[in-house]
């Protein structure tokens, strides 16, 4: 699975990046917003996950900004925040495939974030405008 991160404490990205390559995972980072909206657009995410707080707009923008494109309508997203609890709780019950993560957080708690936003319908499209992301056959 393709996952593109943004967030800027390096320390996070060092416990996270070897252990979800180790999964099998491609890991695309990116250090704030606006690098991760150019790298959607330049690599298919399969999820994505940002922090709240960066340089920039936030990961709430970012979050706005990414769902408005039609590709990544209904894609997995993750988001985590040691501040902005109650904006990030808020968000992630609106939307059955975002979900948020209070820092700091064991790594099985996100394989558990993962595996909920990522449990995608067998059949199903990322091209079609609402569609469901999942195989195609």
């Amino acid at each position: 699975m393709n996952i593109i991160i943004a967030d800027d404490d390096q320390n996070l990205l060092a416990m996270l990046v070897p252990y979800l390559e180790h999964e099998g995972h491609k890991i695309i980072l990116a250090a704030n917003g606006t690098e991760l909206l150019k790298k959607v657009k330049e690599t298919r995410a399969d999820l994505i996950i940002s922090d709240i707080n960066m340089p920039g707009f936030d990961g709430i923008e970012l979050y706005k900004k990414t769902r408005a494109m039609p590709e990544y309508a209904a894609a997995p997203f993750i988001l985590w925040s040691g501040l902005e609890i109650e904006k990030g709780r808020a968000l992630a019950g609106g939307d059955p495939k975002l979900r948020f993560l209070k820092k700091p957080f064991s790594l099985a708690v996100l394989r558990k974030a993962i595996d909920e936003v990522t449990d995608l319908p067998f059949f199903g499209d990322y091209d079609r405008p609402g569609g469901k992301p999942g195989l195609k056959i």
